[in-house]
């Protein structure tokens, strides 16, 4: 079964990248461009993974992530932006994000941390490896 992956990014020409190197590698692909829809995305789509951008309009990516984070702990969070801090990323690693990127940040580092975070996902009723 194809694993799930929502990008939420105010930055539409991003999210269409993304959107279409991930669908290449075979994952089925959500894009919301707020926090608010992503929240709506991830009730119905139970998506695996999350890109997460933390600078949005509507609800930033921190809040966002402390929300969908209660709503199904187990999905795993990559938290991206161009206004990066240390305290940004400490504060989203401890509210459960699974890692931490900087933009411009490249596309072949990106894909492959995807791939291992995704490695990490246990579907109900199986056995973490």
């Amino acid at each position: 079964m194809k694993k799930t992956i929502l990008i939420v990014d105010d930055e539409k020409e991003l999210c269409k990248i993304l959107s279409d190197s991930l669908s290449q590698d075979h994952y089925r692909v959500f894009v919301a461009f707020d926090g608010k829809r992503a929240l709506q995305l991830v009730k119905e789509e139970k998506p695996d993974l999350v890109l997460l951008d933390i600078k949005m309009p509507r609800m930033n990516g921190i809040e966002a992530l402390k929300k969908i984070k209660k709503m199904k702990k187990e999905i795993v969070v990559i938290m991206l932006t161009a206004h990066g801090t240390l305290e940004t990323a400490r504060k989203a690693m401890k509210l459960g994000a699974y890692d931490y990127l900087t933009k411009p940040f490249d596309l072949f580092n990106l894909k492959s941390l995807v791939k291992e975070a995704l490695a990490t996902v246990v579907k109900p009723g199986r056995k973490k490896k």
